[in-house]
């Protein structure tokens, strides 16, 4: 039986004592960002917004649960300053979406509000953590700019990519370069849930740490295109959609539905329609356990079909990739499905298999931390020489999209939520801990 003991010492072991204080870039400031498999410093380090954000963000919410950690409390202010100081753009507002080492704004300053949503919640996260001066103010400056250029008051929901001055970037003709797609892959002039599903979360956590009407405004807003526009009655979720929110079809992205699934029981009490989302939540992971589950090896796979065959005509439609976010995404949604329902031994069974998988092809029991990818799509042969062999690509610690968000935050959720004996603990069912929700909001039918 799992107990809150197994995920402290997890989180020391593969995430705290492994990345802090080694990440920080005391040269130049914010985080290092590129580590092999050894820990070993690679690459050019440019900052790229989600992993400055998400990396201050989990920093400073380890610091909430262990308060007494000087290496957090360092971690969480020396991003919160690089935030501040280097990526927040001072002409323009807004924070830039890349910068160079040294802080030049690179992608020609474009803005994304995919690091936007991260870095607002980060800040929110350091005053909250440590009261850091200005941390609060730049969150709401942050939440302000965003609200003002990348919101789509005619459809709702956001614009991803924006210029230097805030203007939407919806045609190829618009871009700074020839390109068809933004910076974070999407076609131009599409929405996508990876935006709107992290600015959900966002708006959750800000509503469990104030009571501003427009954040409630948003949650709801954006609650109601998740559960009526994005996720089909069936439980499979549209990636990507023209303006109007018409989905564009494509293959289910399994991490996105797992994710999805978390943020949507931890904000049940908020939305105030309990059976509701836990019913919608159910359908999404009962179909995500049907297609991306592996029942040889466990685990997720990357992407494939959301209904109907997995197979077409011989040919494999699973995108078998195991990639290491997805994987604690889906353990952290296992255990909050498990806690919300009464006939909960299957989640549970799957919960503690998925741990299992970690220990076996995610965790590295010599140097700590967690691979890109998941070593059992491996040859045997490579498997049973050992991870030492295994091509970069999959063993990797950091790159300037992987930092330690997700194994953070869902390891901090098992722990939270499990008592020394491994029974469900006294505290709030919620992601964040005991703060509730104080103004109620009613999910439309």
């Amino acid at each position: 039986m799992l107990t809150r003991r197994d995920f402290e010492g997890t989180l020391r072991r593969h995430l705290i004592d492994v990345w802090f204080p080694r990440c920080l870039d005391l040269e130049h400031g914010g985080f290092l960002s590129g580590f092999d498999r050894e820990w070993h410093v690679y690459g050019p380090q440019e900052k790229l917004l989600e992993f400055q954000a998400r990396q201050t963000w989990v920093a400073a919410e380890l610091l909430r649960y262990f308060p007494s950690e000087a290496k957090l409390h360092q971690a969480a202010q020396h991003g919160f300053r690089f935030l501040r100081e280097i990526m927040w753009d001072r002409q323009a507002g807004g924070w830039f979406h890349r910068v160079d080492r040294a802080g030049n704004a690179l992608e020609s300053s474009t803005k994304h509000a995919h690091g936007i949503a991260y870095a607002i919640a980060a800040c929110a996260s350091v005053h909250a953590a440590t009261g850091e001066p200005g941390s609060s103010e730049l969150a709401s400056e942050g939440l302000d700019w965003l609200e003002r250029y990348a919101h789509d008051e005619c459809h709702g929901g956001y614009f991803g990519w924006l210029k230097q001055d805030g203007t939407p970037i919806r045609q190829p003709r618009d871009c700074p370069w020839p390109t068809q797609s933004d910076t974070i892959d999407t076609p131009i002039g599409f929405k996508d849930i990876n935006v709107h599903s992290d600015l959900f979360e966002t708006f959750l956590y800000l509503c469990r740490l104030q009571s501003e009407p427009r954040v409630w405004a948003r949650l709801n807003e954006l609650a109601n295109l998740i559960c009526h526009r994005i996720i089909t009655p069936s439980g499979a979720l549209f990636y990507f959609f023209e303006a109007d929110w018409t989905p564009a079809p494509q293959l289910m992205r399994y991490g996105q539905a797992l994710q999805t699934t978390f943020r949507l029981l931890a904000a049940r009490d908020v939305l105030g329609r309990d059976e509701t989302i836990v019913s919608i939540a159910r359908r999404v992971l009962d179909l995500t356990l049907r297609y991306a589950w592996d029942e040889e090896n466990g685990g997720f796979f990357l992407a494939g079909p959301g209904a109907s065959w997995t197979t077409l005509q011989g040919h494999d439609l699973l995108v078998r990739r195991k990639e290491w976010w997805i994987q604690f995404e889906g353990l952290r949604a296992l255990l909050a499905l498990n806690l919300a329902i009464n006939d909960n031994s299957i989640y549970l069974d799957y919960f503690e298999r998925q741990w299992k998988f970690l220990h076996r092809y995610i965790f590295d029991a010599i140097h700590g931390g967690v691979y890109l990818a998941a070593l059992d799509g491996l040859p045997r042969w490579r498997q049973a020489v050992g991870a030492r062999w295994a091509p970069g690509s999959l063993t990797e610690k950091g790159n300037y999209w992987k930092d330690a968000s997700h194994e953070g935050w869902a390891l901090l959720y098992c722990a939270s939520m499990l008592d020394a004996n491994g029974r469900p603990s006294n505290a709030s069912r919620q992601q964040y801990g005991v703060l509730e929700a104080r103004l109620p909001l009613r999910l439309a039918s």
